[in-house]
């Protein structure tokens, strides 16, 4: 899955020691091809997710456990744009108003051989 998949959750996760439930973005694109698409995306993707947390869609698979706090956390390939900058920090401030936390970071690069 990745962030194109804007109705699937690229993953979720639970972290324990904050009792949060984590749901994952993943975006392997490039920022400076189509970036008005890209922002798009990520702004449907994002509005998934708070539906879906908001529905308690993930009860499905974690039950009747609840949750102190929830994140989506979208990790990049790619530096983004400062729009993109601009649009997440905007989205942070959005989600923490909903109560749920908002991060995001460039995958690091594995040069494990």
């Amino acid at each position: 899955m990745s962030v194109k998949h804007t109705d699937k959750i690229d993953g979720m996760g639970i972290d324990e020691a904050a009792d949060t439930l984590v749901f994952l973005i993943s975006d392997p694109y490039p920022w400076l091809i189509e970036e008005l698409d890209h922002l798009r995306t990520f702004q449907k993707k994002i509005n998934n997710y708070y539906g879906y947390i908001q529905s308690k869609g993930y009860k499905a698979q974690y039950g009747d456990r609840e949750f102190s706090s929830f994140r989506i956390e979208a990790v990049m390939k790619y530096q983004w744009t400062k729009n993109a900058e601009d649009f997440f920090y905007a989205g942070k401030r959005q989600l923490k108003e909903k109560g749920i936390e908002f991060t995001y970071t460039l995958a690091k690069e594995d040069n494990t051989p």
